[in-house]
């Protein structure tokens, strides 16, 4: 009931509902599980899905860029299924990248996204180049902090493909080198808990640094490493604070050459690698060892590896592929391969939904695939665990903090709900009253309260401290898709009513409120 309830309340923002997998009496099974639209009220697409990262396999979430009515941003799912977490800091695979890690849990309740700009850096339109270059940081159910530079700086970040926590004090992000790199490395960025640093510097030469060719691909955490694949030779490698060097080639088994995908495991005990031609790789104590399988993993499907995923507690791993159609095979350290299953499955008769691209196993028997057509399919039914109810993951996240890179005097979209709040009192008088008090500035809009009416009514009410003009509008991405009238209000409580198109769902608000300045007569 509880959860029930925080699922009601969180429709009640911009969200979707969701549906719940049916288990089977039978041995687990891949089944879709997908998001519902608002709109239609069916199953569709949540468009190119970033990353997904797990606590425990009733709480995760995953980074998508969004598609038609299912807006871009974070999902959460609780146990029973997936809905709109956050509106803000939304972004999906990046056009020749290998997606995957956009995405890492730091926390109990922190997490990291490689994000899109908040505002376009140059034209009306955001463009390719503005893509998966910043970044937002989540705890304690809202976006503390988003990291970015403008576009045109020198210090702008490049574009990122992979995210790796060991905790609240230490997470690495990286990708693609910049134009302005000066020690001819990949972009890596390191968070030490307090502040964020390129490594190396992007201005300042490090002749120590070994320069390393390529672009990062993916990014992993096992055994208290911190692994990266790369598009060139050295295909592997590791990064170390501690080493100056900072950047070590890891050699791989001679018959396996890279690009490899890497997998992702909450413990981070174990860590796979997959690449094209169908090798498979583990580390074990002394590096990358081969695991020797006795045919193709996906035949039909020109033996490509495109997504591992650990499976904690187990010493083995479940390998996706395919080309129109998603494949899974599990596979065992000892090199033994379970049966190739389609996803969808035929019993669920949909149409193919894509290559799978991503696969995240929060515990044994319990994993989830994420195909290249913006679907999920879950492996295990219903966690164990139940529903998740914690109320932090079940807020709507609508604002994003301003970053370097922000262009707007204030921050966009509808006020916080502070309907709860209590005012502070007056500032305390100077000592000795030798300086003048300085004039303290009301808030023009306080006691805000939000909240959706028969699905498709958003109900904003709230209290001016002052006559002012103003005006309720819904976007669509760029596009505004709804609107109320520019009004002129006076001092007092006052209610404003938008109705939503569930067909262009919005992906954000915004508030403007104007005080009207009486002008005095000379």
């Amino acid at each position: 009931m509880i959860a029930r309830i925080g699922r009601a309340l969180l429709v009640l923002g911009i969200g979707v509902l969701c549906i719940t997998a049916t288990a089977t009496a039978a041995e687990p099974e891949w089944r879709a599980e997908q998001p519902v639209s608002p709109g239609i009220g069916v199953p569709t697409s949540i468009g190119d899905i970033g990353g997904m990262a797990f606590w425990s396999p009733n709480k995760g979430v995953l980074i998508t860029s969004g598609n038609g009515g299912m807006p871009a941003g974070v999902y959460a799912y609780d146990g029973s299924g997936w809905y709109l977490y956050s509106t803000v800091c939304g972004g999906g695979e990046k056009e020749g990248g290998t997606g995957g890690a956009g995405i890492a849990i730091s926390g109990p309740d922190e997490f990291w996204t490689i994000s899109d700009y908040a505002e376009p850096q140059e034209n009306e339109g955001r463009t390719s180049e503005e893509i998966g270059r910043t970044l937002c940081h989540f705890a304690s159910g809202k976006v503390v902090m988003s990291y970015a530079e403008p576009a045109t700086s020198a210090e702008a970040f490049g574009r990122m493909e992979g995210a790796a926590c060991s905790g609240p004090a230490d997470c690495w992000f990286a990708g693609w080198s910049t134009p302005a790199a000066r020690n001819g490395d990949p972009f890596h960025l390191h968070w030490d808990g307090s502040s964020l640093t390129a490594v190396p510097s992007l201005i300042s030469v490090e002749p120590e640094v070994t320069p390393m060719p390529g672009n990062v691909e993916s990014l992993a955490l096992a055994q208290g490493r911190v692994i990266e694949s790369a598009s060139e030779a050295p295909f592997l490698r590791e990064v170390s604070l501690e080493n100056p060097h900072r950047f070590a080639p890891i050699e791989a088994p001679a018959a396996a050459a890279g690009p490899f995908v890497l997998s992702s495991e909450p413990r981070q005990q174990q860590l796979w690698a997959g690449n094209s031609s169908g090798s498979v790789l583990r580390l074990g104590s002394v590096g990358f060892e081969s695991v020797d399988v006795e045919e193709p993993v996906f035949e039909r499907s020109g033996n490509v590896i495109r997504a591992i995923g650990a499976e904690p507690g187990t010493e083995a791993a479940w390998l996706g592929g395919g080309i129109i159609g998603g494949e899974v095979r599990r596979v065992t350290a000892d090199g033994d391969l379970g049966p190739t299953l389609p996803v969808p499955g035929q019993a669920e008769e949909l149409d193919p939904k894509g290559a799978v691209k991503e696969i995240v196993c929060p515990a044994a028997g319990q994993c989830w695939a994420a195909t290249s057509k913006g679907w999920l399919f879950h492996l295990g039914g219903p966690p164990a665990e139940g529903v998740n109810t914690d109320p932090l993951m079940h807020l709507l996240i609508s604002t994003r903090p301003q970053d370097p890179s922000s262009r707007r005097g204030v921050p966009g979209g509808v006020p916080e709900d502070n309907s709860g709040e209590v005012e502070s009192g007056r500032a305390a008088e100077p000592p000795g009253g030798r300086f003048p008090r300085p004039k303290k500035h009301r808030r023009l809009v306080v006691k805000v309260k939000r909240k959706l009416i028969q699905e498709t009514v958003l109900q904003l009410t709230f209290t001016l401290t002052a006559k002012a003009h103003v005006q309720l509008s819904a976007k669509f991405h760029k596009v505004v898709v709804a609107k109320t009238k520019l009004l002129t209000l006076g001092k007092g409580r006052h209610t404003l009513r938008l109705r939503l198109d569930p067909k262009r769902w919005p992906t954000g608000l915004d508030f403007q409120a104007h005080p009207i300045v009486k002008r005095t007569k000379k």
